[in-house]
């Protein structure tokens, strides 16, 4: 399993030499949990990656990686694919997949903020999903407007608002709010608050930050780490490869 990771992963990045164009600096999803309203260009695939160490109350679980594969299918669309691979117990495990969009609302030109939604559909959730207010693990889905100001000097604000629709038919509010500053002409560092209500045991609130660094227009670096405003003992720290190239 994990050696046919490596060629996977060395598959891609080979791919920069023959496909890669400098057609504009990638914009990604990550590191924060606030997702970006910015469209995959169309034509190409572009692919993020997270590798997350994380305790829950004292216990250890790692995540290698965290997948979302994006599309671009024009100026307002993309599609999306997200799997989740963890170890719990010195066991590889498969945690959730989901498939779903991002459509481009409304554009700085034209408005006050750049403005998309991305909505999910949840194929499997093994992990995400148990709460006080639904005790089965699997959600159905989720959807947000994700909205970006950039300021001058560098610095911007993005946030998230929407909702996660449970199997049994009850509702969890999300937000996220991470402002954000350049660091020179490759790097960025945000802090962010992010989670869910009605504010629960199961449903947590973190506080997190984080760096990114472009190698190119094409690939991007980045590492992060949060901690639980609720629950004890309990924080992930993750590194992150994201990449794109060309296909159509």
């Amino acid at each position: 399993m994990l050696r046919a990771k490596y060629i996977y992963f060395l598959f891609f990045l080979s791919s920069f030499s023959l496909f890669a164009q400098q057609e504009g600096r990638i914009e990604t999803d990550r590191p924060d949990q606030t997702e970006c309203p910015f469209i995959v260009k169309k034509g190409y695939i572009q692919m993020e990656w997270g590798f997350n160490r994380q305790i829950e109350s004292g216990e250890m679980t790692l995540t290698y990686p965290t997948s979302l594969m994006k599309i671009g299918l024009g100026k307002r669309w993309e599609a999306r694919y997200t799997s989740v691979w963890g170890q719990e117990g010195g066991r590889s495990t498969y945690q959730s997949d989901a498939v779903g969009f991002k459509y481009a609302i409304l554009f700085p030109e034209k408005s006050f903020a750049r403005v998309s939604l991305i909505a999910h559909y949840r194929v499997n959730d093994q992990k995400r999903d148990e709460s006080e207010r639904n005790n089965e693990r699997h959600s159905v889905g989720d959807f947000v407007f994700t909205i970006q100001h950039d300021f001058p000097k560098g610095f911007g604000l993005g946030y998230n608002v929407g909702a996660e629709v449970h199997s049994n038919g009850t509702v969890e509010a999300i937000y996220r709010f991470a402002p954000n500053m350049n660091i020179g002409k490759r790097g960025y560092a945000y802090v962010e608050v992010f989670g869910r209500m009605p504010s629960s045991s199961q449903t947590d609130q973190w506080v997190d930050g984080g760096l990114a660094y472009y190698i190119n227009d094409d690939i991007k670096l980045d590492i992060s780490a949060g901690k639980s405003l609720q629950i004890e003992n309990t924080w992930y720290a993750a590194l992150g490869l994201s990449f794109r190239f060309k296909v159509f």
